[in-house]
């Protein structure tokens, strides 16, 4: 038995660090080849800079990025979008998981057969209703084409973590005297708030890389986000893939801070329950 334990644990560890390797080398692989010269990419790609470090691909990248704007714009939408989603998942999702009402199964089905309607189906539509109300070029279409696109998977989400969470805690959160929104906030959210970090990780995101949807409602220069500015420049530099690869890098760099800051929390909030 112990010697079946041991293999076990070692076989789990050997797939885990393959599939960390196999998640940090693209990060690698762009690092080491953003900090050399054009000519040594071109001969070696899987070296590491031999010519010393270019940062002025990166000091280049800057001053054609105009990076503190692009990264404001995308940090507006992708920050709304995750504080959208989470108030109407959350209170969508308490409704699904724990209150009885007439055809509640019918109404879950309906939203999550949206989840299968392709985004560029509606992009159009949203495109001619948004512009009638003069919220093209404006940050809220863009958060509100996310909101549309994600709150599904979000609701599905939540909606089967609340349901883990027992009856008997909201019982006795109604019976301390709690309110509707006292429940959902002193026992919901500290219980589930395994979900709600990882749909905050995950939607930010996603919302961050995205290109499509801020190129079609964004069209002025001033309100690019990330993805977008770094379209065009993949464009301009395709024959400089030193200076892709350090735009790449600073594009990821928001995202990659928001997963560390709260990937922890995800498993602190297995362990913790509503007590307060």
């Amino acid at each position: 038995m112990y010697k079946r334990a041991t293999l076990r644990g070692f076989l789990v560890f050997l797939i885990l660090a393959v599939l960390t390797a196999s998640f940090l080398y693209p990060l690698y692989f762009m690092l080491i080849n953003s900090l050399k010269t054009r000519t040594e990419y071109f001969v070696n790609p899987f070296a590491l800079p031999r010519e010393g470090l270019q940062l002025i691909n990166y000091t280049t990248m800057i001053s054609q990025f105009k990076i503190l704007t692009l990264f404001k714009n995308t940090f507006i939408i992708s920050t709304g979008t995750v504080i959208l989603i989470l108030l109407v998942g959350i209170f969508a999702s308490y409704a699904f998981a724990k209150l009885r009402f007439k055809g509640k199964s019918v109404l879950f089905v309906a939203v999550l057969m949206t989840m299968f309607v392709p985004s560029q189906v509606t992009i159009i539509p949203l495109f001619v209703s948004f512009s009638k109300v003069g919220l093209v070029n404006s940050y809220l279409s863009v958060i509100l084409a996310y909101l549309a696109l994600f709150l599904p998977e979000a609701v599905l989400l939540l909606t089967a973590n609340f349901r883990g969470i027992l009856d008997e805690m909201v019982e006795a959160a109604e019976i301390d005297g709690c309110s509707y929104l006292q429940k959902i906030w002193y026992v919901i959210i500290p219980m589930g708030r395994a979900a709600i970090f990882l749909a905050i990780i995950f939607y930010f995101i996603m919302s961050w890389n995205d290109l499509f949807t801020p190129m079609i409602f964004l069209t002025k220069m001033e309100k690019r986000t990330v993805m977008v500015a770094l379209a065009s420049l993949m464009g301009r530099y395709s024959g400089s893939p030193t200076y892709q690869f350090a735009g790449l890098l600073l594009s990821a760099i928001p995202a990659l801070i928001v997963y560390f800051i709260f990937q922890r929390n995800i498993i602190r909030g297995l362990s913790m329950g509503a007590i307060k």
